[in-house]
């Protein structure tokens, strides 16, 4: 009975057994189908909630890559303008507090603290811009306070950081010191203000001058790539996104020449930085055969005579205004072309400097007392830089047919903007027949520069055509794009057009080197090239504003002052022209009168006698005649007699001294090579006071 029970209950047990597996297959089954279906689902269509899915991912972010901005060059490759490295330094002063304070290692957090006091130190011995103290208190008052970006330094460059790197704390690294480095690219001028309207700058909306009109050439080409925010907080690459490399800026070589530009800048500062009345001045060289501009200065005060000079605006492209006497040189060459004047000794009748409808000129009246005579030639008028003579020569050549004259101005380019490397050039205004500004006398007064209103670009490129024996040559300022040294794009010189025929040019230029010998530019008589050019006086048209109300006059206010413009525009050797100059200065309002002659043209000789020091190949020009002192050998002292001035003539600087201060006479000198003039002459004695002078070639 008992066998047969447990038989019995085993076979239950079996099929209770069966069932719940079964039942549990079933169960797992359906499952599995579920979450099947559900992985397909998912795969399919499903989207997570917006809501959370950051909950889910770590944080990208697109970071862009700038490209380092590329150079501009001089001439000579020099960089006038580079992109260096710089970095802002920060410090998290929070680093270690936490962990320190878990461990409640009082003594690790007073380490840290006399490590901060120890940096404190070393920043501001390296900075000095703030105490040791002030530094301890912001470092260790943002530990307090838990400031994680506290700011130590802006615009660091590499050499400062490397020794900041050094310093406590910070050189045990980022997660143990704090120290955050954020770098920029800086634009930096190696040259400071130099040629800086020139190169200009591109800062938001402010975009002007080479750094501007070539942006897109320095620019480059931005990278970027996605980085992913890790456990600890920073920043990594994105291994799963793609990558796209930065491409650096071209470079951009210029025209310019360093040294020709310092010296121009120096010279001009020279002549006005001292006169309060002198509210801005310009030069422009321009290499005569290309066009190629050398060097252009803009220099100019604020609107008060106090302000310092600085190159605030680009005037040699801008200031567009009546140019006075230099445009007379326009006069001259279209009466020459056109066989008006068929030789400079031609002469016209002097009319007492009167010619109807026109101003009465006081340099004829002077020019008739001094000499009697009742005539003048064109070359003397040139010289004098007469009104009279040259509005009789444009009104009885071309009063009939004024067009013709019109047509000249506009062949040289002296009626429109051209295309420039830099934008900003501005429109001349000519008023020519037909126009609004038209009237009986403005072909007279334009012929003597008061007619058209142009840039001094304008007139430099007219002369620099002279300069280059009738051709016109386009002015330029960059000469190539390169990229790592490699000319990738050229600029060549080009024509603007052929403004006259070689003969007139080399008449003309004759002209231009008498106003130097004998005429308005006599200053420029000693400069150590031969200088030929033009001076220029002319008063600036004012506002209304400063006209004052009710006042008609357009050159001058109420009280009678007036702005002045004076230029000097010539080119040098004026044997074989290589260089055109302009140099012009404007004043404020002022009772004063500035003249071509004065200030522009002392400048210019300043530049052109360091240029000819600068170049080596006008040092082995001597001229075709001269005189050398002759030698004479002897024993010094034996012709000296005490208290008495010795000859010392022809001798050495060395031999000379010793015979003067033989003879017990006090003694000075100037220039090199052998005694060409003593003062006081031989066997003299000296005065009290007195000293032996002595002159040396």
């Amino acid at each position: 009975m008992s066998r047969n029970s447990e038989i019995h209950d085993t076979i239950e047990n079996r099929d209770r057994i069966h069932v719940v597996m079964f039942f549990m297959s079933i169960f797992f089954f359906a499952l599995a189908v579920l979450i099947l279906v559900w992985t397909v689902k998912i795969q399919a269509g499903f989207n997570v909630d917006s809501r959370v899915v950051h909950l889910f991912r770590p944080s990208v972010q697109k970071h862009v890559e700038a490209p380092v901005r590329g150079r501009i060059l001089a001439t000579d490759g020099r960089p006038m303008a580079i992109s260096a490295p710089l970095y802002d330094l920060y410090m998290d002063c929070t680093v270690r507090k936490e962990e320190f304070a878990r461990k409640g290692d009082i003594e690790a957090e007073q380490q840290w603290r006399q490590k901060a006091r120890e940096l404190s130190r070393s920043l501001s011995a390296e900075f000095r811009d703030r105490s040791a103290d002030d530094y301890a208190q912001a470092i260790l008052g943002g530990r307090d306070r838990g400031s994680r970006y506290l700011l130590i330094k802006k615009n660091v460059d590499q050499t400062v950081l490397q020794k900041v790197l050094r310093f406590p704390l910070f050189c045990e690294g980022s997660y143990k010191g704090g120290l955050i480095q954020r770098r920029h690219d800086e634009r930096i001028y190696p040259y400071d203000s130099l040629a800086r309207r020139v190169i200009g700058y591109v800062k938001d909306a402010n975009r002007i001058g080479l750094e501007a009109n070539f942006d897109y050439e320095l620019h480059g080409t931005e990278g970027y790539e996605w980085r992913r925010v890790t456990d600890r907080k920073s920043w990594i690459r994105d291994l799963d996104s793609s990558v796209v490399r930065a491409v650096d800026g071209n470079d951009i070589r210029t025209t310019l020449n360093v040294d020709f530009q310092d010296i121009a800048d120096k010279a001009l500062r020279k002549q006005i930085n001292g006169d309060d009345d002198i509210r801005a001045g310009i030069v422009i060289i321009m290499e005569a055969a290309t066009g190629a501009i050398r060097a252009m200065v803009n220099l100019s005060r604020g609107d008060t005579p106090q302000t310092t000079l600085w190159e605030r605006e680009n005037l040699a492209l801008r200031q567009v205004g009546e140019q006075g006497s230099v445009m007379k040189t326009v006069s001259l060459l279209s009466l020459v072309e056109d066989g008006y004047v068929k030789s400079l000794e031609q002469t016209i009748p002097t009319n007492n400097g009167a010619y109807p409808n026109y101003k009465q000129d006081i340099h004829i009246l002077d020019y008739q007392r001094e000499t009697g005579r009742r005539d003048i030639s064109v070359m003397h008028g040139f010289e004098i830089s007469s009104n009279y003579v040259f509005t009789y020569l444009a009104e009885t050549s071309y009063g009939s047919h004024p067009e013709d004259f019109f047509d000249h101005i506009y062949s040289y380019r002296l009626g429109e903007a051209f295309d420039f490397d830099i934008s900003g050039l501005a429109s001349p205004v000519v008023n020519r027949p037909g126009t609004k500004g038209w009237s009986k006398t403005t072909l007279g007064t334009t012929a003597y520069g008061y007619g058209m209103s142009v840039t001094p670009l304008h007139v430099a490129t007219f002369y620099n055509g002279i300069a280059n024996k009738g051709r016109m040559m386009k002015p330029y300022l960059v000469e190539s794009v390169e990229k790592d040294g490699r000319v990738i794009k050229q600029y060549k010189p080009s024509v603007l057009n052929n403004i006259c025929s070689r003969n007139t040019a080399d008449t003309v230029t004759r002209a231009l080197r008498s106003v130097v010998e004998t005429g308005t530019a006599t200053r420029l008589k000693g400069a150590k090239l031969h200088v030929a050019g033009k001076t220029g006086t002319a008063q600036v048209v004012l506002s209304k504003e400063e006209r004052g109300q009710g006042n008609r006059d357009p050159y001058h206010d109420a009280l009678g002052r007036k702005k002045n413009q004076g230029s000097f525009v010539g080119f040098f050797p004026a044997e074989n022209p290589k260089y055109t100059i302009l140099v012009s200065v404007y004043s404020y309002l002022s009772g004063k009168s500035f003249y071509g002659g004065t200030l522009p043209a002392l400048a210019v000789r300043d530049i052109v006698d360091q240029l000819y020091a600068l170049d080596g190949e006008w040092d082995s020009s001597i001229s075709r005649s001269g005189s050398v002192p002759a030698l004479r050998s002897g024993v010094p002292g034996t012709e000296v007699k005490a208290g008495k001035v010795p000859d010392v003539s022809g001798l050495g600087l060395k031999e000379a001294l010793h015979l003067v201060e033989s003879a017990g006479l006090p003694c000075s000198y100037e220039g090199c090579g052998h005694v060409t003039s003593q003062s006081p002459a031989a066997g003299s004695e000296l005065k009290q006071g007195e000293r032996v002078k002595l002159v040396l070639k």
